[in-house]
């Protein structure tokens, strides 16, 4: 077998295979391995006079396959992987090997690409086992190769086209099935590494139950205690006459109170790590969302008062009705309004507006603040459970936004966020689940 020319005229294979028959479509890599495997084997073991042309983009499983064919003095083997033959920019030349066969009795082409798709991981080929595309397909090859070798035993090949009919049904049944398989097999491969991450997510919060439940426990008998008698302590000292020590009699009061305050927030902490882990249970009814934002945002205000923060709620004419669990997207604003809130500093303005455009699929409730804006190192961890960037807290608030609206069909984002501008979240929630009640 004589080595290919390096000095060849490059070969433009734009078109080129547009001669393959209808059998031409979308196939994966693994049915392709699988034709070229059967082919060489064929193509070894019955040692049919004719040739063979090669391009397997250096790939390791095709390589393999075609060194079943070196060293065949029936079939002489041609590689085209020389990176000079096919240049750049060329339409599907660049990333497209092949597998041409043309013996008396087994005439194929194979081509498949590089380019991956999104549906079933696909790649782009088509195949052929007609005589006459594959001489189409050969012959425009040779031509742009300039090898009188090939050229002469294209000429000197002649096909037995009784093998032509029997080999098409042959391999289009061995195509269908390898390539239904390969989908099934995909399908159950993404179904199952699905179900394996629900089910370490699943195990990763019965866990985190478990300790948390534990934790509660063990914390909350001494926080009750310590809850009632600072309130004992508080009672007793308000009926005692000490006139010549009020002001220490004030500044008792003040620590106790302070003490109250502290096994309060440890309280409110315990409640967060226990409810994350639970499973959510809601109880949706028809609500109207613009009310429900618009009344929450009354109710919290008098925090960003004492901030001197300003709360700017906007004035929807339209009610925007939804089947929702009102507690539980309480619970969730709250946590936006929250962190915007300690976000902001004196003389800021927090706006929060409720966007329902008629031809969009999702309603918007949008948190926006003022503040420093978050640190791009930060961003893909914000809803992870336990991730916080303050200095106290669980790090659960936009963990559990997110599981609530998720369960509502909607999610929590971050739509933006500018250091030393401001951030922007929302609360997205799905049109489908709205009433149509106005």
């Amino acid at each position: 077998m004589s080595a290919l020319k390096q000095s060849v005229q490059k070969i433009q294979l734009d078109g080129l295979f547009g001669h393959l028959c209808s059998s031409t479509g979308m196939y994966s890599r693994e049915t392709f391995q699988s034709l070229y495997s059967c082919i060489t084997r064929m193509v070894r073991d019955h040692r049919m006079p004719g040739f063979v042309i090669t391009r397997t983009l250096k790939d390791e499983t095709f390589e393999t396959m075609a060194h079943a064919l070196d060293e065949i003095p029936e079939v002489p083997l041609f590689r085209l992987n020389q990176p000079d033959l096919f240049p750049s920019g060329t339409g599907i030349c660049d990333q497209t090997g092949f597998l041409i066969v043309l013996t008396n009795r087994l005439c194929a082409t194979l081509f498949w690409s590089a380019a991956t798709h999104a549906t079933y991981r696909m790649y782009e080929g088509g195949w052929t086992f007609h005589p006459g595309d594959t001489r189409t397909i050969a012959g425009h090859l040779i031509a742009h190769l300039n090898q009188p070798e090939l050229d002469q035993l294209l000429k000197e090949t002649s096909v037995d086209r009784r093998y032509d009919d029997k080999l098409n049904v042959l391999i289009t049944s061995l195509v269908h099935g390898l390539e239904n398989r390969n989908r099934e097999l995909t399908v159950a491969l993404d179904q199952l590494q699905l179900l394996n991450k629900r089910n370490v997510d699943t195990e990763r919060l019965a866990a985190i139950g478990q300790l948390s439940s534990v934790i509660a426990h063990e914390i909350r008998n001494p926080l009750g205690l310590i809850d009632l008698y600072a309130k004992l302590t508080e009672d007793h000292l308000g009926q005692l006459d000490l006139e010549t020590q009020a002001a220490k009699k004030e500044l008792l009061l003040k620590n106790l109170s302070l003490i109250r305050q502290a096994t309060g927030s440890l309280e409110t902490i315990l409640s967060e790590l226990t409810n994350y882990s639970r499973p959510l249970q809601l109880h949706p009814k028809p609500a109207d969302l613009v009310a429900l934002v618009q009344d929450l945002c009354e109710f919290y205000r008098p925090s960003y008062l004492e901030k001197s923060v300003q709360l700017e709620v906007s004035q929807n004419p339209q009610a925007v009705w939804l089947e929702l669990d009102t507690e539980k997207i309480r619970q969730a604003l709250i946590n936006l309004l929250k962190n915007a809130l300690e976000a902001s500093g004196a003389g800021m303005t927090v706006q929060v507006r409720v966007e329902a455009p008629v031809d969009a699929p999702q309603v918007c409730v949008k948190v926006i603040d003022q503040g420093n804006g978050i640190s791009p190192q930060h961003i893909n961890k914000l809803f992870t459970p336990y991730f916080s960037t303050k200095g106290s807290g669980t790090g659960l608030g936009l963990a559990h936004s997110r599981k609530i609206l998720l369960a509502h069909g909607g999610t929590v984002e971050l739509l933006s966020s500018v250091p030393g501008q401001g951030s922007v979240f929302a609360l997205i929630l799905p049109k489908n689940t709205m009433d149509s009640i106005l």
